[in-house]
Order: structure tokens, then C-alpha cells, then sequence
């Protein structure tokens, strides 16, 4: 009966639609028919209205073992027509947005409808990578670069000494956190992953290693020094020249190539000089490739672990002291770094080449 505040015709609002029987409760349903139940019988037996247990019975021939038929949706609100349209838009447009979507394909749907008509046609959205910019010039040489080494094997790469200089920011080697929690805790204040609001304390140095008689070898981990007498005060080839004159009669051995890229202080005419004048023979290097140089993959690896071992670092100041101590920190991590991830990214070499090719020239994900 209507409850007694529901008018008689009218349908009561706090009526909740039953759920539907599972396929065990269908088969009780009809096991009881088989055996000569009746439509009220198996109703007040099994505690169903009687409707649906006439609906059950009527259906199980339609039926899967019980399972539940398929039912038709609500009609689509675009055409073959629009989704061919969309498909084609965004696959020529890669780096649109979803209201331009919209607007140049003259459709009026949802974005929930646009992502799932590009989810079920494999495609996916995600944050573009960043990497330096190329030419079509620049992207030739760095294939021609590689088609010359596409059948190095990764020996071939063990005598390069592999140099870089890296700025290594106080706390830049943060692993991105996760949490677990309910979507209603996403903004407290203990699951948020914070940074600080203006930069950071930093460090400029330099290293390189190589492969040498069975072993790993590397260079120190050399702090460069600032030029004061440079237009910006900041690191020049002079700086540069420093770094040579201390570490590189300690490590070149001949039969070694150097590595360094295409930095203005690498260019300069005096470095170029001071090579020639100790006849240490540089590697050719494509420019913009920094994804070929295996030791940028160090310097994250290096990153992490100064806040691994010396995480008091983020309660220091910014002075003078504060500097020193992550000066300390970075020559104490890349000491502790292991062999193993050097060789890892010597072994790479091949395959970096090898995206690069198939790159035809532009980023790969090194």
C-alpha cells in the first residue's frame, strides 16, 4: 500500500528499484519450476515477488547460464561520421586541447565522450616531454651520427671518456611521493608533496667516466669555480680550463677519446688548444644530443643520493656554510654511487644509438 502521505495514482518517490537476481538466485529459481513448484511457491519460498520470478522463467531461454542479457543504451549523440572526424583532427593535431576538438570537428558532445571515443581507438593523453629544441639540420647529423656506430657493439664505447658538468640544486632529487588515502584527503596538508617557492641553493661540477682494464673508472667530482671576470660572472672556458689541468692528466690514458659536447666553453679556441697541445683526441658529437651522453642519467642517480645520505641538508640555510656542506654532500654521493649503474648506462649505448635511427634524428625517451 502507498504510505500515507502518497496519494492514491500518485507513485511513491522512496520506492528503490530491486536489484537484479544474480545467475545462483535465477537457478533456484528455475531448479524449483523443474520440480513442480508453482509461481507463488517458489515467490514466498525464495522471498521475490511474483513477477519476477515469471520474468525469470520466461527468459531462461534467452539466457547464458543466468548471466544477465545485454541491455540497449542511451543512443549515441554523434555519428560514424563525427567520430572519423575527430579521429582524424586529433591525429593531425597531436598537441590540441579538447575544446578545440570540439570546435573545429562542429561537434557538440561531451569531453568524457570525446576520451572515451579516443580511448577505444587506442589513443591516450599524457604530459608532452620536454627536450631541447632541433632543426631538420640538427636532426640530420645527430642520424648520421648514429647510422656511423648503428653496429657498435657496446664495447666500443668502453674507451670514451664520457664528461659532462651538471647544476645540482639542494633537494632537486626528490622522488615523486605517493599516497594512499580517499580522494577526500587529496589536498590535506599531510599528502601533499611540497617544494620551495624561490630557488634553491646550487652547485655547479663536473665529471666524467670510462671503461679501463675490467673496471669502471671515474673522475673526481670536481666543484667548478665561477669566472668573476666573465661578463656574467659564470662559468667560462677559463672555469673550464681549471677542470682539465686537475683532473684530466690523472685520467687520460692513451687509447682514450674524450667526450664533451657542444657548450660554448667547450668550443672556445683556448680549450680547443688545449687539447691539440696534449694530443688528447675528442669524440665528434652531434649537437643537442644530450640523450647520447650516458652520464646524464648519473646525475639524477647523484641527485637522490646526497638527499639519501645527508637529508639535514633542507634545514640548513642559505649561506656560505650551507654551500659547503652540499659541496661535501655531492663529493660524498658520487663516491657512494656503484659501479653497476655506470656500467648500466655504458650498455646502453646501442640502443640509445638505435632509437636515435629510429627517431630518424629527433628525441628519443633518453
Amino acid at each position: 500500500m502507498p504510505s500515507p502521505r502518497t496519494p492514491l495514482g500518485v507513485i511513491d518517490s522512496n520506492i528503490k528499484k530491486r536489484k537484479e537476481l544474480s545467475p545462483y538466485s535465477r537457478g533456484k529459481v528455475i531448479g524449483a519450476r523443474l520440480i513442480g513448484g508453482t509461481l507463488g511457491q517458489i515467490a514466498n519460498a525464495l522471498n521475490l515477488p511474483k513477477s519476477t520470478v515469471q520474468t525469470t522463467l520466461f527468459l531462461d531461454q534467452l539466457r547464458n547460464h543466468g548471466q544477465s542479457l545485454p541491455r540497449n543504451g542511451a543512443p549515441r549523440a554523434y555519428t560514424d561520421r563525427d567520430e572519423r572526424k575527430i579521429l582524424r583532427y586529433v591525429r593531425n593535431n597531436p598537441k590540441t586541447k579538447y575544446a578545440k576538438v570540439k570546435e573545429e570537428c562542429g561537434v557538440i558532445i561531451s569531453t568524457r565522450t570525446i576520451k572515451r571515443i579516443l580511448r577505444d581507438n587506442g589513443i591516450l593523453s599524457w604530459r608532452a616531454k620536454r627536450r631541447p629544441a632541433l632543426t631538420p639540420e640538427v636532426a640530420a647529423k645527430r642520424l648520421e651520427w648514429a647510422k656511423f656506430r648503428k653496429d657498435w657493439p657496446a664495447e666500443r664505447f668502453y674507451n670514451i671518456m664520457w664528461s659532462d658538468e651538471c647544476s645540482a640544486e639542494r633537494g632537486s632529487g626528490k622522488e615523486n611521493e605517493w599516497c594512499f588515502g580517499i580522494l577526500t584527503q587529496k589536498w590535506n596538508k599531510d599528502f601533499v608533496q611540497t617544494y620551495g617557492k624561490s630557488r634553491d641553493i646550487s652547485v655547479m661540477v663536473w665529471a666524467c667516466f670510462w671503461w679501463e682494464d675490467g673496471h669502471i673508472r671515474r673522475s673526481d667530482l670536481y666543484i667548478m669555480d665561477r669566472d668573476f671576470e666573465s661578463k656574467k660572472s659564470g662559468y667560462s672556458a677559463r672555469s673550464y680550463i681549471e677542470v682539465l689541468d686537475d683532473q684530466i692528466p690523472k685520467c687520460w690514458q692513451p687509447g682514450l677519446v674524450f667526450m664533451q659536447d657542444n657548450a660554448p666553453i667547450h668550443k672556445a679556441r683556448t680549450v680547443c688548444r688545449w687539447f691539440e697541445d696534449l694530443a688528447i683526441p675528442l669524440l665528434d658529437w652531434p649537437p643537442y644530443s644530450p640523450d647520447l651522453n650516458p652520464i646524464e642519467n648519473v646525475w639524477w642517480h647523484l641527485k637522490n643520493k646526497v638527499i639519501e645520505l645527508h637529508p639535514e641538508l633542507s634545514a640548513l640555510g642559505k649561506g656560505e656554510e650551507a654551500i659547503q656542506a652540499l659541496q661535501r654532500a655531492l663529493i660524498e654521493a658520487w663516491e657512494a654511487l656503484p659501479d653497476s649503474l655506470f656500467m648500466a648506462c655504458l650498455e646502453s649505448m646501442p640502443r640509445r644509438v638505435q632509437a636515435v635511427i629510429e627517431a630518424d634524428g629527433w628525441h628519443t625517451k633518453y
